[in-house]
């Protein structure tokens, strides 16, 4: 998809980045939790699948996440409507209904109203999961917008991209700062830890987030299919249907254990 917003790192690049908007666009979320010893073998699949998807599959793109200290391995989507998503055969990219999401809202920190995924940004990301409270989806979003203020002040901040399950069963923040050292700082504040404790004192979540920190490992855009019959010269051109960019597969455990 074409990005919206510059490079953190300067470079204008827009070859392998996905961006994240609010808006009806539809998103589907995985977190596969197995061992750690079968992590690189699924990251290896997705990747795989996403390198051989077919342009009719209904899919704009997608982004590839290994978690760091964990074997979890997240896969996050991308579709051009619901009515592409329920053609698509079910693979790796395609998860079950109740994993599909609208980014709800976002918090970027040049003040665009996009957030993007692409490698050459070299940022840390995490991925916190959330269950609703039945009812309570206004006030959980209302707390998180109060609490993100605190979170963005917070050196090597990026960005807050909130996910809401098209159930209402679930919430997912997708965020990202310059580093897991700043971001790991930034959770040994008192008044943010306090702040996050909050969202479960006051019963507006009935528990803590699974959270989850992560390498960006593979984005894949996929072309939009042509229009009208291609031509002999443009066939023998072609090259594949989806663009991987991907870093090296080799899992580093993080210096700090994760927060669960």
């Amino acid at each position: 998809m074409q990005d919206e917003i510059p490079s953190m790192t300067g470079v204008p690049s827009e070859k392998h980045a996905l961006t994240l908007a609010p808006g009806p666009g539809l998103v589907s979320l995985s977190v596969y939790q197995i061992d750690q010893s079968h992590q690189a073998t699924l990251v290896q699949t997705a990747e795989a699948t996403a390198r051989h998807a077919k342009t009719d599959a209904g899919m704009a793109g997608c982004a590839i996440f290994r978690a760091k200290g964990y074997g979890d391995v997240a896969v996050l989507t991308q579709w051009l409507n619901q009515g592409a998503y329920a053609q698509a055969e079910p693979t790796l990219l395609k998860p079950p209904e109740q994993d599909l999401y609208q980014v709800f809202w976002n918090d970027h920190v040049t003040g665009h109203s996009t957030s993007r995924l692409t490698l050459e940004d070299r940022l840390f990301h995490f991925i916190n999961v959330f269950r609703l409270t039945p009812s309570k989806r206004d006030e959980f979003v209302h707390y998180f917008q109060r609490l993100n203020p605190l979170v963005r002040v917070q050196p090597g901040y990026v960005s807050t991209n909130l996910l809401i399950s098209l159930d209402g069963v679930h919430a997912v923040n997708v965020g990202q700062f310059q580093t897991q050292q700043d971001f790991q700082a930034m959770l040994r504040k008192p008044r943010v830890a306090m702040g996050f404790t909050q969202g479960v004192l006051r019963r507006i979540v009935p528990g803590p987030p699974r959270l989850r920190q992560y390498d960006l490992v593979a984005v894949s855009c996929f072309n939009a299919p042509k229009t009208g019959a291609m031509s002999m010269d443009e066939r023998k051109n072609s090259h594949s249907t989806s663009d991987l960019c991907r870093l090296p597969s080799a899992p580093g455990r993080s210096e700090t254990p994760d927060e669960d």
